[in-house]
C-alpha cells in the first residue's frame, strides 16, 4: 500500500472512531436529559422553570401541575403572576428587580390555584440556563396547613390574652428562668406597673422587695416541684395583699392572685371590734353568751365560763350540752326556743344555794341574719339578789307604814272626835275656864287636820 493509501485508510479509521465517539456523546447527553426529565418530573414536590425577563413558565412537573390544578399545555402558557393573588404582585416584581443569581430563599408567599384557592407557600429559586435562555428554577414547599395552624394558635392566643385582660383579678406567668413572659391589665393595675415594662425582665430583679415573706420560697416549689401551691402574703412596697395561686406549666409558673387588701381590713377592723367587744363584755360579772338553733353555746364572756366550769368542772373546750343537767337547765332549755321564735323577752328566777335565796334576771334575745331569720340567741343572766332583798326590804318598811297610817287613822284620831265633840256640849257662859274652851277646840281640829293628811299620804304605800 503506497502512503496516500495509507494516509486515507487513517483518515477512514479517524473518522469512524470520531463518528462512534459522537454519537455515544449524543446518547448520553439524551440520556442524561431522559434522566433529568424524569427526576424533574417525578419529584413529590412542585418545581417549575420560568424565563428570567417574561417571566413565563418554561417547564412544570407533575407536582406543581397537581399543586395548582392546570394541564401542562395551560401552565405553559401563563407567568408566575399568573399563580399569584393580584395584591402580592407589586412585592413579587419589586423582589426580582435585586433577586441575586445564586441561590435564594424567597420566604413564605401567597399563591393561588386554577380554583383561586389561596394557600401558604415556602419558595427557593436560583438562576439557571434552560433552553439557552436566562431563567429561574423555583421549588415550591406547601406550607399553607402549618401557616393556618399558626394563624390559629395565634388567634386562639389573642383570645386567651383578651380573656385574661377582661378578668379582674390579676394573673401573671413566668419562665424557667423568672422572667415574665405575660402580664394582664389587673396585675399592671394592682402591682402600679405596665406590662411593656416587666415583659422579659426577672420578677425578682424588677421587684427587689418581693422575695420578702412567702412569695420566694412558696414560687421555687412550685417551678421545682411542679405542684400548685396558694397562700395569702402582704407585698409591703405596695401594701397589698393577694390570695396567691401557683400552678405549674410546660416553661414555668402561672401566678394567679386575688387582691385582698380591702378584705384585709375588714378582717383586723372586725378582729379589733370583736376584740373590744370581748374586753367589754369580759369586764362585767354578768354572764352573757349565745347558742345556736341546737342549744350548741356559740360564744360566752369569761364570767359564763367561770360558771360553766364551777358546775362542770370543764374548761371551753371540753364542755359539750350532755355536761349540763337537763332538769336544772329546763328554764333556759324553754326559752331558747321561745327566743327562736323570734320574742325578745326576760325573766326572773328564785333558787336556793347554800341555804340562801338568790334571784337571777334572765334576759333572751334572737340573733338574726341578713334575711332577717333568727339563728341564735343572745342571752344574759344577771344577780339580782342585793336589789331584790333591798325591795323586800322597802317592802316591809311600806308594811309598817301602812299599820302606822290605819293606828292614825283609827285608833289616835278617835279620841280626837271625841275631844270635838265634847266642846261641843260644853257652854262657855256656864264655865269658870270659858276661855280655854274655844282654844281647846282650835287644837282638837288641828290635830285632826294632821292626822287626815298623814293618812292621806299613806294611803298609796
Amino acid at each position: 500500500m503506497d502512503f496516500a493509501g495509507a494516509a486515507l485508510a487513517l483518515i477512514l479509521i479517524l473518522g469512524l472512531v470520531l463518528y462512534f465517539r459522537l454519537r455515544k456523546q449524543r446518547q448520553n447527553r439524551e440520556n442524561s436529559a431522559e434522566d433529568y426529565k424524569r427526576l424533574f418530573d417525578g419529584i413529590p414536590t412542585p418545581m417549575y422553570i420560568y424565563d428570567d425577563q417574561t417571566f413565563r413558565f418554561l417547564a412544570v412537573n407533575d407536582a406543581a401541575i397537581e399543586q395548582y390544578g392546570y394541564t401542562r399545555e395551560e401552565f405553559l402558557n401563563l407567568k408566575i403572576t399568573d399563580i399569584r393573588p393580584p395584591e402580592e404582585i407589586p412585592a413579587l416584581l419589586k423582589f426580582h428587580e435585586a433577586l441575586p443569581e445564586g441561590h435564594v430563599n424567597a420566604g413564605r408567599l401567597l399563591h393561588w390555584n386554577k380554583a383561586r384557592q389561596r394557600f401558604y407557600v415556602s419558595v427557593y429559586t436560583h438562576f439557571t440556563i434552560f433552553e439557552g435562555k436566562g431563567a429561574r428554577q423555583v421549588l415550591i414547599v406547601n406550607i399553607d396547613e402549618k401557616m393556618r395552624a399558626e394563624q390559629v394558635i395565634l388567634e386562639k392566643s389573642a383570645e386567651l390574652e383578651n380573656m385574661l385582660d377582661s378578668i379582674t383579678d390579676g394573673f401573671y406567668a413566668l419562665n424557667k428562668n423568672w422572667e415574665v413572659t405575660f402580664m394582664n391589665k389587673a396585675a399592671e393595675q394592682a402591682l402600679s406597673c405596665t406590662r411593656a415594662e416587666v415583659m422579659g425582665k426577672n420578677l425578682w430583679d424588677f421587684f427587689p422587695r418581693s422575695r420578702e415573706g412567702r412569695f420566694y420560697a412558696e414560687y421555687e416549689r412550685a417551678m421545682n416541684d411542679r405542684i400548685s401551691v396558694h397562700f395569702e402574703e402582704l407585698y409591703a412596697p405596695l401594701g397589698v395583699w393577694g390570695s396567691m395561686n401557683v400552678y405549674p406549666t410546660k416553661d414555668g409558673i402561672a401566678v394567679y392572685f386575688v387582691d385582698i387588701t380591702e378584705q384585709k381590713k375588714i378582717q383586723e377592723k372586725i378582729y379589733n371590734d370583736g376584740q373590744n367587744l370581748r374586753a367589754i363584755i369580759n369586764n362585767t360579772r354578768d354572764l352573757i353568751w349565745s347558742v345556736d338553733r341546737q342549744s350548741q353555746i356559740i360564744t360566752g364572756n369569761q364570767a359564763f365560763w367561770d360558771r360553766v366550769k364551777e358546775l362542770t368542772g370543764k374548761n371551753e373546750e371540753e364542755i359539750t350540752n350532755a355536761d349540763f343537767v337537763q332538769e336544772r337547765m329546763k328554764v333556759f332549755f324553754e326559752s331558747y326556743e321561745r327566743a327562736f321564735t323570734g320574742e325578745a323577752f326576760s325573766i326572773v328566777r328564785q333558787r336556793e344555794v347554800d341555804g340562801k335565796q338568790v334571784y337571777e334576771e334572765l334576759s333572751f334575745n334572737p340573733i338574726r341574719n341578713l334575711r332577717d331569720e333568727v339563728i341564735g340567741v343572745n342571752c344574759f343572766l344577771r344577780d339580782i339578789t342585793e336589789s331584790q332583798e333591798y325591795l323586800h326590804q322597802i317592802e316591809k318598811q311600806n308594811e309598817r307604814l301602812r299599820e302606822i297610817a290605819w293606828i292614825q287613822s283609827h285608833r289616835v284620831r278617835a279620841p280626837v272626835a271625841n275631844i270635838l265633840g265634847l266642846t261641843q256640849l260644853c257652854d262657855p257662859n256656864d264655865s269658870p275656864n270659858a276661855g280655854l274652851i274655844p282654844m281647846l277646840k282650835k287644837a282638837a281640829e288641828d290635830l285632826d287636820r294632821v292626822i287626815m293628811e298623814v293618812t292621806v299620804l299613806t294611803e298609796n304605800l
